[in-house]
């Protein structure tokens, strides 16, 4: 199998001289209001884009995202033979933006809110995202899609089309667009990279397991199993879906995935689902660091360089809500994702 372009590697190696330090996110973490965040973001000099002269949550949040767009542009410049790892870090980011955006409509939420978090692709430029967060409703998402020239909405428009638009169906159709072109983009790239897709679809199906546990029995529990993952099985699927209660169905899923890397990024109550990614993303990023002192020129370089900008963007936004809301900076220290190395 084919390893990443070496030219890349090297400058995935270059972008992760710019990123923050888990040192850096503790002192940001500090600041005990939005101008003075604003302020020390302003003094990392082009590390970070500049917030502007309005220092609220929502000027802050477009520097965070434009900042991982300027790396994700120069790393795509580079990228020669795709499909790859950049590809797989795309198809991800895509169904994160999607679920976000028709989320977000559904619940009329504003449309700083919605784009909060977003990390911009090449299929969801930030002008895009930008348009979809403006529509009014999940339906009007999808038609702007289409609209846009998007040919993978259309698995989306039967689901968007009712009054009360079926949000476990539409994650299913997006955990299947992502493990569909993941799967193609990684193909041909390192065991590393096959492995890191199947784990994200097995972590999709446990979060849709959760979601559909005690929902009315007229849901087709076996269309809703995505597949392309490894720890995860059909029938363990089915059985979690049918359990008599989330946590029930978390029990269950802990005893099929005891062997797996995601055993350790389950929560310990249904509740924590929605934390579910962030202990993943976490629990790779170490792995991939591991891995990429011993295989330099593998995946693991370009893939933990890519999720280190992701975890960058998350830990900003996670400090930057903790100013505005005046938590504890102990409380938003916990809160971060880069690691200490």
């Amino acid at each position: 199998m084919a390893p990443p372009e070496l030219a890349l590697v090297a400058r995935a190696r270059g972008v992760s001289t710019h990123l923050l330090s888990r040192e850096a996110l503790e002192s940001l973490a500090e600041s005990p209001d939005l101008p003075a965040l604003a302020r020390a973001l302003a003094r990392l000099g082009p590390t970070i884009e500049p917030v502007g002269e309005t220092a609220d949550i929502e000027a802050i949040e477009q520097a965070i995202r434009r900042t991982a767009a300027r790396h994700l542009r120069t790393l795509g410049r580079w990228q020669q033979r795709p499909p790859g790892v950049l590809d797989v870090f795309w198809a991800d980011q895509d169904r994160r933006n999607l679920r976000a955006l028709i989320r977000g409509a559904l619940q009329g939420a504003p449309v700083a809110a919605r784009l909060s978090g977003l990390l911009p692709t090449p299929r969801l430029p930030e002008r895009a995202l930008i348009e979809l967060a403006r529509q009014a409703s999940p339906q009007a998402v999808v038609r702007q899609l289409l609209l846009m020239g998007d040919t993978e909405a259309r698995a989306l428009l039967p689901h968007v089309q009712k009054a009360q638009p079926e949000l476990f169906a539409i994650e299913v159709a997006l955990l299947q667009a992502m493990a569909s072109r993941a799967i193609v983009a990684a193909r041909e790239g390192d065991e590393v990279l096959r492995q890191y897709v199947r784990e994200r679809i097995d972590l999709g199906n446990v979060q849709n397991a959760l979601l559909i546990t005690g929902a009315p029995r007229d849901v087709d529990v076996a269309a809703a199993f995505v597949e392309g993952g490894r720890w995860l099985s059909r029938q363990a699927f089915a059985s979690a879906a049918g359990a008599a209660s989330p946590q029930a169905a978390l029990a269950s899923m802990r005893a099929a995935l005891a062997e797996s890397p995601l055993a350790h990024t389950l929560p310990l109550v249904a509740g924590d689902a929605s934390r579910l990614d962030r202990a993943h993303l976490a629990a790779t990023v170490e792995r991939l660091g591991r891995l990429a002192r011993t295989e330099p020129m593998g995946s693991a370089t370009l893939l933990g360089v890519l999720l280190r900008l992701e975890t960058q963007a998350r830990d900003l936004r996670a400090v930057a809500w903790g100013a505005a809301l005046g938590t504890p900076p102990a409380l938003r220290r916990q809160q971060l994702v880069t690691p200490w190395h």
